[in-house]
């Protein structure tokens, strides 16, 4: 279990490398086709994990209460897991081309409203 806040910032960048990375080995070996062109050399997913894992880190770096940046942290990465394995499973078998800079964009965009929506909704009490 991640202890410090330092450890979890560390550990959202460490999963978001290995989910990206992870799904473009395996569509890649599936289907035999990549997001970006280039397959994995290209340095675009290096910069796409680095963006999705931003929001993750800075919750985790920023949070108020450790427990509730935790709660929000795993609960978020764990939601954007499954959309992203989906969305670029549709983005790879999908004959149209999306720019870089789009896919760049969504990506984090979507983590970062995620994280904010869980983070937000974790630190209210409940009202019953």
């Amino acid at each position: 279990m991640l202890k410090s806040k330092a450890a979890m910032a560390i550990g959202s960048m460490i999963g978001a490398f290995i989910i990206i990375y992870g799904t473009a080995v395996v569509f890649g070996l599936l289907f035999g086709a990549y997001l970006f062109e280039g397959g994995l050399a290209n340095l675009n997913y290096g910069v796409l994990a680095l963006l999705c894992a931003a929001p993750f880190a800075v919750i985790a770096m920023v949070g108020r209460n450790e427990r509730e940046a935790k709660k929000s942290v795993i609960i978020s990465a764990f939601l954007f897991s499954v959309i992203f394995i989906l969305v670029h499973l549709v983005l790879v078998l999908s004959a149209e081309v999306m720019e870089v800079s789009r896919v760049l964009a969504i990506f984090p965009i979507s983590a970062l409203l995620l994280v904010g929506a869980l983070y937000i909704t974790t630190g209210k009490e409940k009202a019953v």
